[in-house]
């Protein structure tokens, strides 16, 4: 078993510093090869402590069982640096999102190179999960978000990432320049794994994650059967366009939570109330429209008419 940093791209700053986009490689047998992605937006944190997990979980092996690392394991902790630096969710300058720059081209501006940088060193693994935390306005349960188009092929893999929902989105609804999209029109298959909060870190979704994908990897065959590991705490509901509602604002003001994020809720139940800052009045109330499972909610107070409150998935058949 190897262990290497490895740049995949490189290109001169105006002003004498480079930028470099890097990967750590894990290298022991002939088996197959996965990856992770994280920070393709500058203010989504999550996935980096999730690589941290890793390679921690890595190096321990490294010391101990090398023989039982059986493939490749790739770590993209930082796939828009200038962004994470500046804690910025698009590629400064160019004010880019660039996960809306996928496949990228070789001739292009800086994100699509920087995009067809990062589709020709995924090219054909056998796993890639691509990590994102929320915004800073809402919190999210830890899920998949899977393209209906190819949900055959990995609906099966989420089942096994130890998160708490599979969310399948009609084709209509996903945005096509994504890396995800891309790797997976190509023959790659790609989780996008979605959680947490934008700036911000939460350890226990991080280390959810970090087992279950330590699993997929078992199963996959790039971690030899032997290797003991973490038992599986969740399993996952499966939501689809059908059984998912989004509670938006009635009015401004100031949002006040009157439940727990991830719990179950009947119908009209008071998920919280939108208040005035300048005098005691209840402006409006959020209450739940279906008996379901609060996935999403609100975590920056202030809002606008119109905003997301919180994502409720209908219950299909019996309670969480």
């Amino acid at each position: 078993m190897t262990q290497t940093t490895e740049t995949i791209f490189s290109l001169a700053m105006p002003y004498r510093e480079t930028l470099d986009i890097r990967r750590t490689v894990y290298t022991g047998g002939d088996g197959p090869r996965v990856a992770v992605t994280a920070g393709i937006h500058g203010d989504e944190l999550e996935g980096l402590y999730v690589c941290h997990r890793l390679a921690a979980w890595l190096d321990q092996l490294q010391r101990s069982n090398p023989q039982h690392l059986l493939g490749q394991i790739e770590l993209y902790p930082a796939l828009n640096p200038l962004g994470l630096d500046t804690l910025t969710r698009s590629v400064p300058v160019f004010d880019s999102d660039l996960n809306r720059s996928f496949p990228g081209s070789q001739q292009g501006d800086l994100p699509k190179r920087l995009a067809a940088a990062i589709m020709t060193a995924l090219d054909g693994a056998s796993l890639v999960v691509d990590i994102h935390a929320s915004n800073i306005y809402l919190r999210e349960i830890p899920q998949v978000r899977i393209n209906s188009e190819f949900s055959d092929t990995l609906v099966p893999l989420a089942e096994q990432a130890n998160l708490d929902l599979i969310w399948i989105h009609g084709a209509a609804t996903v945005l096509e320049a994504t890396v995800a999209h891309s790797l997976n029109s190509r023959g790659t298959p790609c989780l996008v794994v979605e959680m947490g909060v934008g700036m911000r870190l939460t350890p226990d979704y991080c280390e959810q994650l970090t087992i279950g994908l330590l699993h997929l990897w078992q199963g996959l065959g790039v971690l030899a059967p032997e290797v003991a590991l973490p038992a599986l705490t969740h399993h996952p509901l499966v939501a689809d366009d059908s059984n998912v509602h989004y509670l938006n604002a009635q009015t401004s003001g100031m949002f006040v939570p009157a439940t727990a994020h991830w719990t179950d809720l009947r119908r009209g139940e008071l998920l919280g109330t939108i208040v005035s800052p300048f005098h005691g009045a209840i402006l409006s109330e959020v209450r739940s429209p279906v008996d379901g499972i609060l996935f999403t909610l609100r975590e920056y107070p202030l809002v606008y008419e119109g905003s997301l409150m919180a994502r409720v998935m209908a219950r299909k058949g019996g309670a969480r």
